[in-house]
């Protein structure tokens, strides 16, 4: 009499392995390609196939499958997230979005970008701060823009209004601040009226009132760009 239980798993759905192939360069983490009998073909990573190694010839129940499956994509995309986050921050939208540019399983990402919040790999107010106080440095511009550039990044705008206000306060700047080092740096490229750059302030993101008072501060000091910002440095 054939015992149910070996009924059952003869009778369970199961894939056939054609070829294990060489390590595969130039993804994420290492792998190994491995072909089916009916010649489809799948990345598995190599961490997940010497955990139980498989081979030429063998045959591997379709739940097993699955799971090596499941998880090597999860390896696959903790290992290209963790590669992208030690080049720079990231915010959540970007890493996602960078993540499913290539192509790498939707589902895997959100459990894996969980999994780096979880454990502050990836943090998006370390991320906009960040973010901040290098657009401050490197290209002043106002809270608006500031906080718009920051939305764009996929910042919410509570927190966007808070990693602004940190990173004035890491760098010991104002608005007004960065308002006179952008009206210097505008000065620099040519001769600006009052009015225009009250106007050029404004357009990039400064609030009336701030571009109008720095504006002022421009016309009162003069002409020559050198001596204009002398007091405010």
């Amino acid at each position: 009499m054939v015992d149910p239980e070996q009924e059952r798993s003869s009778s369970s759905p199961s894939v056939e392995i054609e070829q294990v192939a060489r390590r595969k360069g130039g993804r994420p983490g290492e792998e190994i390609e491995v072909v089916l009998t009916d010649a489809s073909s799948f990345f598995v990573a190599m961490r997940v196939w010497e955990e139980a190694p498989f081979h030429d010839g063998d045959t591997i129940d379709e739940e097993r499958w699955e799971s090596i499956l499941a998880r090597s994509r999860l390896f696959q995309v903790r290992s290209r997230a963790m590669s992208l986050l030690a080049r720079s921050e990231h915010s959540r939208f970007l890493l996602r979005r960078k993540l499913l540019q290539r192509e790498l399983d939707a589902a895997a990402v959100d459990r894996v970008l969980d999994e780096l919040e979880e454990s502050g790999a990836l943090c998006d107010q370390r991320f906009a701060i960040g973010w901040v106080r290098s657009r401050l440095r490197s290209h002043p511009e106002g809270r608006a823009h500031l906080a718009g550039g920051l939305r764009d990044r996929g910042v919410d705008g509570a927190l966007a209004e808070r990693a602004i206000d940190i990173a004035l306060n890491e760098l010991s700047v104002t608005m007004a601040d960065s308002a006179r080092a952008c009206a210097q740096r505008l000065a620099r490229r040519r001769a600006l009226s009052v009015d225009e750059m009250r106007d050029r302030l404004h357009r990039r993101g400064f609030a009336t009132a701030i571009a109008r008072r720095v504006a002022e501060e421009f016309g009162e000091a003069g002409t020559d760009p050198e001596e204009r910002y002398d007091r405010h440095e």
